[in-house]
């Protein structure tokens, strides 16, 4: 198979999907005869997104949401690894860690958002909280495991250089580890991101899930799918970036 061959697998293959998920939403609308109210189409919606784009007040509520899930998966990220090293090198405070964080990963993110509202308000700092939380767990789980993976050998040759604990941990266990955290890192992204558009929908003062719970307040349906539509490519796109991010860490590792 020849490169342009596959660049046009790569391109024309998706395109076909999104085609049927369209005519099979058209097909729908006109079959039932279903009022905009209930489910716009696909027409309208996309006329519906391109007004959007072209407003200021749309590029804000993208913008804090993607401000608010950056910072937190940055800091969820960090104390995630710091701690998952803790647990996987430190037997002692792994026995003392390890009931707080088997009992609090099993909250599910959304049963905090009642309490960061309360302490927070609609302020950017409660998204942010919950986003680390959510992204924190992910990482710490990860990390414990990949450390506790490590070829044992590594660990022998290492000690044989005279690499003491700390220095082991950071330049062999850790390295070792890199492909686990890795992938550890996207799926805590796609966790974080779906924290806090849901955190958004019930308080917050900016933001795409405020953006669709006041669409969906005022019976704007093409506004609601819009907001949807965007929320997957934006996360999607995140995703992707975070992708293209680790293969670059690891390459250069």
């Amino acid at each position: 198979m020849t490169s342009t061959q596959a660049i046009s697998r790569r391109v024309l293959l998706p395109a076909i999907g999104v085609a049927m998920v369209l005519a099979i939403w058209e097909a729908t609308v006109v079959f039932y005869k279903l009022p905009a109210i209930v489910l716009p189409s696909p027409f309208a919606v996309v006329a519906t997104l391109v007004d959007l784009v072209q407003t200021s007040a749309f590029w804000r509520d993208v913008g804090v949401s993607l401000y608010e899930f950056v910072v937190g998966y940055a800091i969820g990220v960090a104390l995630g690894v710091a701690v998952g090293m803790l647990v996987g090198e430190r037997p002692m405070f792994r026995m003392a860690a390890t009931p707080v964080i088997e009992s609090l990963r099993f909250i599910v993110p959304f049963a905090w958002i009642p309490l960061t509202i309360l302490w927070f308000g609609t302020s950017y700092a409660g998204k942010i909280a919950l986003v680390a939380y959510a992204v924190f767990f992910v990482m710490v789980v990860s990390t414990a495991r990949a450390i506790a993976q490590v070829e044992p050998t590594l660990s022998r040759v290492g000690t044989m250089l005279g690499m003491g604990p700390w220095r082991l941990a950071w330049k062999v266990h850790l390295r070792a580890a890199a492909p686990m955290l890795a992938s550890a890192a996207r799926a805590a992204a796609a966790i974080g991101w779906i924290a806090v558009v849901a955190a958004e929908y019930i308080g917050a003062s900016a933001g795409l899930g405020l953006m669709i719970t006041n669409a969906a307040t005022s019976l704007t349906t093409s506004v609601v799918i819009a907001g949807m539509i965007v929320i997957g490519v934006v996360g999607a796109g995140v995703s992707a970036l975070i992708g293209a991010a680790s293969r670059a860490w690891l390459d250069y590792r």
